[in-house]
């Protein structure tokens, strides 16, 4: 499996090339018309899609960073509070479980996303040594 570390959280998606529109664009310029794959750049095809892929894991490991940080931080603050307003302690652990909640989906769309990275890159890389018998790492 893959791991990847980020410097900066990202919360939302940066296109390739600035634009939705652009990123696609470069996709079908990297991938050419013929469906048998005969014009596909393979090199640049890896680094568009490894630059893609970069992205969103990024993104989504920042909000799963960012849940699991604010889950904890919301479960010490309904302790703090419960000792002086029991109803108020249950609602801010209500939102701590929440949180809780999401932290878990993220981590499970990690998984998910890690699998289709490790996926696509394996059919990506097969590709690029069949075609010139050259040997890359998915990193």
């Amino acid at each position: 499996m893959i791991h990847r570390k980020f410097n900066n959280l990202k919360f939302s998606r940066t296109y390739i090339g600035g634009s939705k529109q652009r990123e696609l664009e470069i996709f079908t310029n990297v991938q050419g018309e013929e469906e048998d794959n005969s014009q596909v750049d393979w090199f640049e095809y890896r680094r568009v899609f490894k630059e893609y892929s970069d992205d969103i894991l990024n993104i989504v490991l920042s909000w799963k960073y960012l849940t699991n940080v604010l889950s904890i931080g919301f479960a010490g603050l309904a302790l703090l509070i419960s000792f002086m307003s029991a109803a108020i302690g249950i609602f801010i652990f209500g939102i701590a479980v929440a949180l809780h909640l999401t932290f878990q989906y993220f981590k499970y769309k990690e998984k998910k996303t890690l699998s289709a990275h490790d996926f696509s890159f394996d059919i990506i890389l097969s590709a690029i040594k069949k075609q010139t018998g050259f040997e890359f790492d998915k990193n």
